[in-house]
C-alpha cells in the first residue's frame, strides 16, 4: 500500500509540474517569469517543509549541505530558464525541449562526472527525446522555434538534470 501511495504522489506531482508552462500563459501579462518561478519555489519549498515537520522527519544532523546547496541552486536556475523559454518560444516548444533534454544531459553529466557510461535504457530514452523534439519541426501546425527560447529551454534541461 505504501508503495502504491508513493506512485500516486509522484504522478500527482508530475501532473502539477507539467502544467506550469500553461499556467504562465494564463498569468497576467506583467507577471515576469522570474516572479512566477520564485512563487513556485516558495510554495513548493514551504509545502515540503511543512510536510516534513508534520511527520517529524526534519533534522539538521547529518544534513548533506553541498548536495542540498547544488540541488537548490539548480532548481533556482531552472525557474528563470524554463519560464523565460516558455514566454519566448511558447509552451509546447519550451516544455518539450526542457523536459526532453533533461535525461540526455543527465546521462552525459553522469558519464563526465562519475565516469559511468550511459546504458541502453539511456540510449532509448535519448532517441525518444530527440524524436519528440524533431516532431516539433514536422509540417502541420505552425510552430516558431526561437533560438534564444530553445537555448533557454536547454538551460532548463541542464539545471533540471
Amino acid at each position: 500500500m505504501k508503495h502504491s501511495l508513493s506512485i500516486i504522489f509522484i504522478l500527482i506531482a508530475a501532473m502539477m509540474w507539467g502544467t506550469t508552462g500553461t499556467a504562465q500563459v494564463f498569468a497576467p501579462a506583467e507577471a515576469h517569469p522570474i516572479i512566477i518561478g520564485a512563487s513556485r519555489l516558495a510554495v513548493g519549498g514551504l509545502s515540503l517543509f511543512i510536510f516534513l515537520m508534520a511527520q517529524g522527519k526534519f533534522q539538521l544532523r547529518g544534513w548533506p549541505v553541498l548536495p542540498t546547496f547544488i540541488a537548490a541552486l539548480s532548481m533556482a536556475a531552472y525557474q528563470p530558464f524554463f519560464f523565460s523559454a516558455v514566454s519566448i518560444t511558447g509552451v509546447a516548444v519550451g516544455t518539450v525541449v526542457a523536459i526532453g533534454s533533461a535525461p540526455i544531459i543527465a546521462g552525459l553529466l553522469d558519464w563526465v562526472i562519475q565516469r559511468k557510461p550511459p546504458g541502453p535504457t539511456w540510449g532509448i530514452a535519448t532517441i525518444l527525446a530527440i524524436a519528440g523534439c524533431l516532431l516539433l519541426t514536422l509540417p502541420g501546425e505552425e510552430v516558431t522555434v526561437s533560438p534564444v527560447g530553445f537555448l533557454l529551454a536547454i538551460g532548463a534541461g541542464l539545471s533540471f538534470a
